[in-house]
């Protein structure tokens, strides 16, 4: 056992936790919901052009961790949640691989301390390079404008207030070529109505970077694209 899971263990003993899934004491993520989140590998459909995969619904214990991983910092989940993004990963690609995350805005950075999804991707590129898919993370999108969260904006809404919010660090778009052969796999935690997404992958693609897919812990239920207002 790793020094970070026995960690997670003796925390899980000494604070009494409870699973986030289903509230049963003794761990922060049971066996039970940990089984119900890995039956849910899927492609979701956004009339993109190209393939998006989620490890994961946004919905019952799935749509749980996330949360408390994020809002409410356990953690532990980073490695189960890792876990699953790097399975939807490899529906995409099976070949090395480079995983960009979106940055998140600077008032949630602010509050939970760190970049919640940076952490799972690191995960998720480990997961992958055990089983002899080298990944690595990169950093190679920052916000020119930070319009704040979109929660409660309708998906029209959300396309317009993100359009032209994304660009690509021009440093690190550079120093691409030292992945030569690498697939690029736009990752985040969530995709609801893809408009982050389609912003990151445009912004990636104006700098000239060839994207091979999109891959997310959870998402949910499909939708129709581009949104109505």
């Amino acid at each position: 056992m790793s020094a970070g899971r026995l960690l997670d263990a003796c925390l899980d003993l000494v604070l009494s936790r409870a699973c986030v899934g289903c509230q049963v004491l003794g761990t922060s993520l049971c066996p039970t919901c940990w089984a119900a989140m890995n039956q849910q590998v899927d492609f979701h459909s956004m009339g993109s052009t190209w393939p998006v995969a989620t490890g994961s619904r946004y919905q019952d214990q799935t749509k749980a961790v996330i949360i408390a991983h994020k809002e409410h910092g356990v953690r532990s989940l980073t490695g189960p949640l890792g876990i699953l993004l790097a399975r939807a990963i490899a529906t995409l690609t099976c070949g090395p691989t480079l995983l960009v995350t979106i940055p998140p805005h600077r008032r949630s950075l602010r509050s939970r301390g760190s970049d919640t999804t940076l952490q799972i991707a690191h995960r998720a590129a480990r997961a992958l390079s055990q089983v002899n898919q080298p990944s690595q993370v990169q950093q190679l999108l920052t916000r020119r404008i930070d319009n704040g969260k979109q929660v409660g904006r309708s998906a029209a809404q959300r396309h317009s207030a993100i359009a032209g919010t994304l660009e690509a660090r021009q440093k690190q778009i550079v120093n691409l070529q030292r992945f030569s052969g690498y697939r690029i796999i736009v990752v985040d935690d969530v995709i609801t109505t893809g408009a982050t997404t389609f912003e990151a992958v445009r912004a990636l693609e104006v700098a000239g970077v060839n994207i091979a897919g999109v891959a997310a812990v959870a998402g949910t239920p499909h939708r129709s694209w581009p949104p109505t207002p």
